[in-house]
């Protein structure tokens, strides 16, 4: 056997035996009964497999939060959600549509890339690099699954998945409303109204609206609030269900974010004293239509799924950072996408199962980003007309760099899954999935008057590029699940994941454009035990090994001729390896608490990187741990509700989230902050109405959430608000 198939059985049988190891303790506490003060706890039913099922049933790494939790703890962020989960984080990048989740250690590094992460709404796919996840109300549950997902999943879920599942009407007449104020001139009003039209059909609305006039970071210069912005969201739902056998469910949703794109700055930087002379706009518009039908036909049922989506984003940044007439960029994002997917289940409640199904994607994007640049060199002014859209105000000259990248992608995809009990106890489930993308690229590279970029870089920069790559990829997996007993299940499995290929966003020269897919190969353990009636523990070790994962360098690492650090591009470099453990803990210790903790240990490692320098030489970052991964993470959140009279209850919410050992870049010199945070909430409660106080971040940690090189982005500091909330 070689090294590396000897390698790879060692860290397969290391990930499985972390979470074998425990499985007697395990079952020992099962066996035991309830403790004194254990109260019956309803589990969560997820749809992490495509069919309903509890969560202590599912043999794969899941993490669920039900409304009641999202409720209490407020939780509307997707940061606030993923901070909860083992080995997941949250980074929100340099805007605000290019937000990146990162599932043990499974990132991406460019803004044009597509994520490592399959994102859902109501079963549509809603991932790309356009991603905007500001509009989370009105929930019935998040789930965050961990580990590659392509069998069911597909396209870009070499890290995991995020299922996001909005509330669906019910044939009942209520209504909801939700008001909060904060700190930094902060006001949230969420609404709900849900009306039973007839015993066939219901409809749902909901809305949600945020103003927000301060905030923890400022343009002094230009006197304007970063963090000052609007959002108006609103979703309609209409549910028929003609016959028992019959039900379709309309849903249009609507998004409008207004505000400044996200302050960067250096990182000594007094983030209340940024002198930008330049303003950064930031507006983004989302409309969406989609369906789902679900008919029961023959021995299961047909579910069939149509979306439309369009996006239309603008933001303009002062790319130099400071007050000098230096650099600014703009980019212009419109998108279009049609999604659809049919898939038949069979039966769950029959020995062997099934689940087939195939899914299309047709996506048009087109990005205009215009960088413009001021040269002050003597003597090249005539090189640099002003007319070219010089920048007013400095008597310099400038160049403009003009980016137009217009493509069209079209996806198809077949899947299917099958499972057999082949004892009451034991459960085979093996998925296969093929997935084909085939990119149009028009690629447009333009410096309208700038004779002057031959003679700095030594060539022309200017190009046009029409490409039509084909990424094509088999994703298969397999499942090995016990019940050892009617409270503890054990499972092994092994995973695929891709993630399809693409384009730089610009290069000095055409053949830098593009880069290759990156696959993932991932075997896992786990044990799931409740117990007694009071808690649940799930226990997962795995190892991942990503080939051709997309790493970020400088262009001049690949072309010495080009100057250093005016251009970054992705490029497939080396493989990455992953070890890990997570563990998960639900409990209901005493009447009227509830209580969930969670640890993941990760070690993500370059396997080899190895980078070439300009000039000769070369840079081993093997060995290296992969940037904004963290070894360790830990998370704990209570809610206590206790009577104090027959119309009136106190009830608490308490949640706090860390991660430590991490690093923002390949070489591992810059350490990542800890990202702690200790949120709170206390209030009263009747039947039909709550009022509370909270304050997040209660430390006041001002930790870096994104860097590159010297200038950051920090996480908001401590807030304090009120909360009234009333149903009808």
């Amino acid at each position: 056997m070689s090294k590396s198939a000897n390698e790879m059985s060692l860290k397969a049988a290391l990930a499985l035996g972390a979470a074998a190891l425990c499985a007697p303790s395990v079952v020992a506490a099962a066996q035991a009964g309830e403790g004194p003060g254990a109260s019956a706890r309803d589990e969560i039913i997820v749809s992490a497999r495509r069919r309903d099922e509890a969560i202590g049933d599912t043999p794969l790494a899941v993490s669920a939060f039900g409304e009641d939790i999202m409720e209490a703890g407020a939780l509307d962020e997707i940061g606030d959600i993923v901070a909860l989960s083992p080995n997941v984080s949250f980074e929100p990048g340099g805007d605000f549509v290019s937000s990146n989740i990162a599932i043990r250690g499974v990132s991406r590094e460019r803004s044009t890339e597509e994520p490592g992460v399959g994102v859902y709404r109501d079963g549509v796919y809603v991932g790309g690099p356009v991603t905007t996840l500001s509009d989370l109300y009105d929930l019935e549950r998040i789930e965050v699954l961990r580990g590659p997902q392509a069998g069911l999943y597909g396209r870009n879920a070499v890290g995991g998945a995020l299922n996001i599942i909005t509330a669906r009407p019910q044939f009942e007449n209520s209504a909801h409303i939700d008001i909060r104020a904060e700190t930094k001139g902060r006001q949230e009003v969420v609404g709900m109204v849900n009306y039973a039209l007839s015993d066939k059909a219901a409809a749902r609305l909901s809305a949600k609206f945020v103003n927000q006039d301060k905030g923890f970071v400022r343009n002094a210069f230009l006197h304007e609030e970063l963090d000052a912005k609007e959002n108006v969201s609103a979703r309609g739902r209409f549910l028929w269900q003609p016959t028992d056998d019959l039900e379709l469910l309309w849903t249009a949703a609507y998004r409008k974010d207004e505000g400044q794109t996200p302050g960067v700055y250096g990182v000594t930087s007094d983030p209340r004293q940024l002198m930008f002379n330049t303003e950064t706009p930031f507006e983004s518009e989302e409309y969406q239509l989609y369906q789902e039908l679900n008919w029961t036909l023959g021995a299961g049922t047909l579910t069939n799924i149509l979306s439309y989506r369009n996006i239309e984003v603008f933001q303009q940044d002062d790319t130099d950072f400071s007050s000098a007439y230096l650099q600014t960029s703009t980019r212009d994002i419109s998108l279009e996408n049609f999604f659809g997917e049919l898939r038949y289940a069979s039966n769950s409640e029959e020995r062997f199962r099934y689940l087939l199904g195939v899914t299309a994607l047709k996506e048009d994007s087109f990005y205009d980003t215009d960088f413009l640049i001021s040269v002050g060199v003597p003597g090249l002014g005539g090189f640099f007309p002003p007319d070219n859209g010089g920048l007013v105000g400095d008597n310099l000259d400038s160049v403009l760099f003009d980016l137009d990248n217009d493509q069209e992608l079209f996806s198809i995809a077949a899947f299917a899954e099958v499972s057999y009990d082949l004892t009451d106890r034991l459960t085979v489930d093996a998925s296969l999935r093929y997935t084909r993308d085939k990119r149009d690229v028009v690629f447009d590279q333009m410096t309208p008057g700038c004779t002057a970029c031959i003679f700095i870089v030594g060539r022309s920069l200017d190009y046009s590029v029409a490409t039509d790559p084909v990424f094509s990829n088999w994703s298969p997996s397999g499942t090995l699940s016990y019940k050892a007993t009617d409270d503890v299940l054990v499972y092994a499995s092994v995973s695929t994941g891709f993630k399809a290929g693409g384009i730089n966003e610009g290069a000095s020269r055409p053949e830098y454009l593009p880069f290759d897919s990156e696959t993932s190969l991932s075997i896992e353990g786990g044990v799931k035990a409740g117990l007694g009636d009071s808690a649940q523990l799930a226990l997962a070790g795995f190892w991942q090994r990503r080939k051709d994962a997309l790493i970020s360098v400088d262009e001049s690492v690949l072309d010495p001729s080009f100057p250093a650090g005016v251009n970054g591009l992705g490029i497939n470099a080396g493989r990455i390896e992953s070890l890990g453990f997570e563990a998960e803990l639900s409990a209901n210790p005493l009447e009227g608490l509830q209580f969930n903790a969670a640890y993941g240990y990760l070690d993500a490692t370059y396997d080899e990187f190895v980078v070439p320098l300009p000039g000769g030489g070369e840079v081993d970052y093997s060995g290296n741990q992969v940037p904004r991964s963290f070894k360790q993470s830990f998370s704990l959140n209570s809610l206590y509700t206790a009577p104090i009279n027959d119309w009136l209850s106190l009830y608490g919410y308490a949640s706090y989230s860390s991660a430590w050992d991490g690093f923002q870049d390949n070489a591992n010199a810059i350490a990542s902050d800890k990202p702690e945070l200790l949120n709170l909430r206390l209030g009263f409660e009747g039947e039909s109405w709550r009022v509370s106080g909270y304050v997040n971040n209660l430390q006041d940690n001002r930790y870096i959430t994104y860097q590159i090189g010297g200038f950051v982005q920090r996480a908001p500091g401590r807030v304090w608000g009120g909360r009234i909330e009333k149903s009808f």
